[in-house]
């Protein structure tokens, strides 16, 4: 079972556990909102347009609530299950930084946690180095990206006054899609507030 695999079936058991009306760090959604989202960006590619646009979100916002509808709440955690067709073929790829970072935003705002290997913090650090490059792009300066786990960097960009962000590849992953994290920025303070801007533009469910 893959990292990715693992991380679906543990949200799945956490928000069965929990109930559709349990809080999520997504915003004002619940847990039979966020599994609205999972179920449609794997099943319903006419909507997976407004999870990436803006001018688009109000058509996906209404097919997750047919969904939900339709299905129920148990019934979309059944479907989720498994992996659905349209992410089937790139599960690994895709679903690895989704299903972590959804699975946190549940145990987080229902005050509770998950502890990963070495071997897990190890598989999501190419993650968290491909996230951080994306995000870079509303930034613009020099980014140094740094594990404390095992003191291994990344650099990207120019210039001489870097902003350094240190934490393990989890925690960096979850800053970098605009989550609060236990990270460390260091830096100018005009770099620091430029960097903390462009994450700050990233959407909080938009993972992919």
């Amino acid at each position: 079972m893959t990292f990715a695999q693992r991380q679906r079936s543990a949200i799945i058991d956490l928000m069965a556990e929990l109930g559709p009306f349990a809080p999520t760090k997504c915003g004002d959604w619940q847990t039979q909102d966020l599994a609205a989202h999972l179920y449609v960006r794997e099943h319903r590619p006419d909507a997976l347009a407004g999870i990436g646009f803006s001018r688009f979100e109000s058509r996906t916002e209404r097919i997750q609530r047919e969904e939900l509808h339709s299905r129920g709440f148990l019934g979309l955690l059944e479907e989720l299950r498994s992996t659905g067709w349209i992410m089937r073929p790139l599960d690994k790829l895709v679903n690895t930084s989704e299903m972590f970072i959804h699975h946190e935003d549940v145990l987080r705002a229902n005050d509770r946690s998950q502890s990963l290997t070495a071997e897990e913090e190890k598989e999501l650090w190419p993650v968290a180095k491909m996230m951080a490059r994306r995000a870079h792009t509303g930034f613009g300066g020099r980014l140094v990206l740094r594990r404390t786990d095992t003191g291994e960097e990344t650099q990207m960009g120019r210039g001489d006054r870097p902003v350094t962000v240190s934490g393990t590849p989890g925690e960096l992953l979850l800053h970098l899609s605009g989550r609060e994290a236990d990270v460390r920025i260091d830096g100018e303070p005009d770099a620091i507030e430029a960097w903390k801007e462009s994450i700050g533009g990233v959407k909080f469910h938009r993972v992919v």
